[in-house]
């Protein structure tokens, strides 16, 4: 996909961010460096950015009348195409703006989707990158269409805003019913991976997630050093040496303040993390925020419902990360049993990533003794391919196996009649 706007000639841009109460002058200007980074990944040179603080902002322009004036005299002194808010704006104060100093207003949520529209490089990443593009438009039809009151057409009776309305909601339930083919197919496709092990990697946008994936798949995977790089799931099988096949999975990033329309719209996708066995949260340690960067995305996995799953904290980046906070994590490291402090770059550390990953899927290991009849041979064919074969033995008309396997696994095959003696989780990593 293109640029969700007309962005030809569009290139210069000044960030405006406003320190409202409540928040402080340095987060303010932290969130500001973010929304420069998200701007260069949207193809716009950064040419200034400015701060304002505000008790609240104003209904109808959200800065105040100097910062407007300051605007309009920079926009016109450096040939400015666009001004970027670190807020999201109503339509009638984009509308104002855009009146009041000359050029192009842009917010953070618009600037996000037109990132998202960039990297959109399938099918199912499109639909639903369109889907939050509709949802967005919707209220601001006279802001995008300034024409948009005048009659659609003689005697048709109605508005340009009201045939563009009618076409966004028909669009958006094609698109929807689209995206209810796609969700299907991707449920197809994960029950195909019961029997693996499926881990997960989430975390906030550019802490490393796609390089750890290529490192612990040694496959190729795109890696790059921008905003929302990854928008589609991507799948790769992991070689612990274990009995059950490792499926590694990376997710879309998350962001601070993500639009909510975007978040409705790409939950399909972060629906691979609620069929995981193991999330790995990545973490950017080398980030000033690293910390605010973690409740982030707990937040997200909260509202997602599986904040309780299984989870490893990978602290990444610590060859770039300075010696107070090397210090720092590390010393979180020693007391906590799932954290660990790398780089995705490192060989001995992406062993240790494998090692704690094989840790976990031993934890969900059990080991079961089972008589099973030798006429049950879709069960046998199961046993063999999704578990691990400790010991096999025939007698008369059964076959007394001792096999390790996934718990759920084992709760699925409806083993029970065919215990002869079970050990417990505990037991098996004895």
């Amino acid at each position: 996909m293109d640029h969700i706007f007309d962005a030809q000639g569009i290139r210069c841009a000044i960030l405006v961010g406003v320190a409202q109460r409540g928040i402080s002058t340095r987060s303010a200007r932290e969130s500001l460096e973010e929304l420069a980074h998200l701007a260069s990944t949207a193809t716009f040179e950064v040419i200034d950015r400015t701060l304002q603080n505000r008790d609240k902002p104003d209904p109808a322009t959200y800065i105040g009348s100097g910062k407007i004036d300051e605007l309009r005299e920079m926009a016109k002194n450096r040939d400015i195409d666009a001004i970027i808010f670190d807020n999201d704006l109503s339509p009638s104060q984009m509308r104002n703006l855009e009146t009041d100093i000359g050029v192009r207003i842009l917010d953070r949520s618009l600037l996000i989707l037109d990132i998202f529209a960039l990297h959109a490089r399938t099918r199912t990443a499109q639909i639903q990158v369109q889907m939050a593009h509709l949802r967005y438009l919707r209220p601001r039809i006279r802001q995008f269409n300034p024409h948009a009151e005048r009659r659609a057409g003689l005697g048709s009776g109605e508005t340009h805003t009201e045939t563009t309305r009618r076409w966004i909601e028909q669009r958006g339930k094609s698109l929807y019913d689209s995206l209810k083919r796609v969700r299907r197919q991707m449920d197809t496709s994960r029950k195909g991976r019961n029997h693996s092990f499926n881990v997960v990697l989430v975390g906030y946008t550019n802490a490393g997630k796609s390089t750890l994936m290529r490192g612990l798949s040694g496959e190729n995977v795109l890696v790059e050093n921008q905003l929302f790089a990854t928008l589609t799931n991507t799948t790769r099988s992991v070689d612990v040496h274990s009995h059950r096949p490792i499926l590694l999975t990376d997710t879309v990033g998350f962001i601070n303040r993500l639009p909510h329309h975007l978040f409705a719209c790409f939950r399909a996708t972060l629906q691979e993390a609620v069929q995981a066995d193991l999330l790995l949260h990545v973490v950017d340690a080398s980030h000033s925020q690293y910390k605010m960067q973690m409740i982030t995305v707990n937040e997200v996995l909260t509202k997602l419902k599986i904040d309780d799953k299984p989870a490893l904290t990978v602290y990444n980046k610590m060859d770039l990360a300075d010696a107070e906070r090397q210090k720092e994590i590390a010393k979180h490291c020693a007391k906590d049993p799932n954290a660990l402090a790398i780089s995705a770059l490192d060989a001995a550390d992406l062993d240790a990533v494998k090692n704690r990953i094989c840790d976990f899927l031993s934890a969900d290991a059990v080991t079961l003794k089972l008589q099973v009849p030798q006429s049950e041979g879709k069960l046998l064919s199961l046993l063999y391919a999704h578990s691990e074969i400790l010991t096999r033995d025939y007698e008369g008309n059964d076959v007394h196996l001792r096999v390790r396997l996934n718990s759920n696994h084992a709760e699925r095959l409806q083993l029970d009649r065919f215990l002869s003696e079970s050990r417990t989780q505990a037991d098996a990593l004895a």
